[in-house]
Parts: structure tokens; C-alpha cells; sequence
């Protein structure tokens, strides 16, 4: 869940473990139902979900990052980093 407005991002694991849900489908790690029904009942809950490789492209808005974020990406302003 994001820490600003409804926005979610569903992953098969740990963020960036996959490159994104269709990838993690396709390596046999999520099954389309079981992402099919987690999307269903975001999006019920008014959570506009976002893919995740969409969250890894770069973010260049006003923000504060921490100092060591070096390549900013839409990850970071929405959703923190680890």
C-alpha cells in the first residue's frame, strides 16, 4: 500500500524479486487466479493498483528522498524504499 492516496502494487514476492507480475506468471511463481482475486478485491477497496514495472521508471518531480537514493524512481516517491 502506498503512503500517499489508494495506490497498491502486488508482487509474487519481495519487490524487484520478478520483473513484474506477467514475468513472475511466466517463471510458474504466481497463478493468474490467485492474482486475478487479490487485484479484484484492491480494486473493491478503491486501491488503483500499479504495475510494477511502471513503479521502476524514473521519477524527476519534487520530493524528499533520502540522500542516498541516487536514481529516484516512482517507487520511492510513492511507495518508500527498504
Amino acid at each position: 500500500m502506498s503512503q500517499f492516496g489508494s495506490l497498491a502494487l502486488v508482487c509474487a514476492d519481495n519487490p524487484g524479486a520478478f520483473l513484474g507480475t506477467g514475468n513472475a506468471q511466466a517463471e510458474g511463481e504466481l497463478d493468474g487466479a490467485d492474482l486475478a482475486r487479490v487485484n479484484r478485491a484492491l480494486e473493491e477497496l478503491g486501491y488503483v493498483v500499479v504495475p510494477e514495472e511502471l513503479l521502476e521508471s524514473d521519477y524527476d518531480g519534487p520530493s524528499r528522498l533520502h540522500p542516498h537514493v541516487q536514481r529516484p524512481t516512482w517507487w520511492n516517491r510513492f511507495f518508500g524504499d527498504f
